[in-house]
């Protein structure tokens, strides 16, 4: 089952007999009905109505049952799950509004039979938002709402408590990039989303962006893709039809 490589949603019950196990893809843990209690190496929890839990690849987990229950099981295929700011003893999550709308829609697709596939692939960027949202630190989020803004590091720093020259530092070793690097992968990251889902202008992709020029854009596009931005929508285009 570890070689899977689209997204499985199911309806699915435990038992009194308490499994351990491990697996090389994640699952997300959304709850129905009942509780289930969960054991990592750093967690001891019950997901419980007001409570879901994701647990990441290779986590080594056991998991049981005491009373009737339902969930709803997401198994995520690994190389959906590239981010280093995901804890490895994995994540618990109160169901607040934004949980409870994502459970409807997938609850909806397990419904209607269309739970696998392109469906969920679809709710995914949603689900993988609220999944990071909680995990990363404060202006790593900062940069991630708000990269169509003028950035600082001085700022930056402020959210985090640091001085400037510290938090360079640090960033750096919590994402292996400096902060101005980070900066352009996530506004070069949006500016493909815009490139393939729209038809947006060169020029407005690079405004929304955070870029004042579309030169600007063109040459972010070249020193990280080695293409322009009108080669990269054109090659997409081309791999759509």
């Amino acid at each position: 089952m570890d070689s899977f490589t689209e997204i499985i949603a199911e309806r699915r019950t435990y038992t009194a007999k308490q499994c351990a196990h491990t697996h090389s893809y994640a699952q997300l843990i959304l709850p129905l009905q009942g509780e289930l209690t969960i054991k990592t190496e750093a967690q001891n929890l019950q997901v419980d109505p007001e409570t879901l839990f994701f647990v990441p690849p290779h986590c080594y987990h056991s998991f049981h049952s005491t009373g009737p229950n339902e969930f709803i099981v997401l198994d995520i295929p690994h190389y959906m799950i590239p981010w280093s700011e995901i804890q490895h003893g994995g994540t618990s999550y109160a169901l607040n509004h934004q949980w409870r709308g994502i459970r409807y829609l997938i609850q909806h697709e397990i419904d209607r039979k269309a739970a696998q596939g392109s469906a969920m692939k679809e709710l995914f960027p949603y689900i993988s938002h609220y999944l990071l949202q909680e995990q990363q630190p404060t202006s790593i989020r900062y940069i991630h709402e708000h990269y169509h803004e003028d950035i600082s590091v001085s700022q930056l720093a402020v959210l985090e408590h640091y001085n400037r020259t510290y938090y360079a530092d640090w960033f750096f070793k919590e994402t292996g990039k400096s902060p101005s690097v980070y900066i352009q992968e996530v506004r070069i990251n949006k500016a493909k989303e815009l490139l393939r889902d729209t038809n947006l202008p060169i020029l407005q992709i690079a405004i929304h962006v955070g870029l004042e020029h579309q030169s600007s854009l063109t040459r972010l596009f070249q020193k990280h893709e080695g293409i322009t931005p009108s080669q990269y929508r054109k090659t997409r285009k081309i791999e759509k039809s």
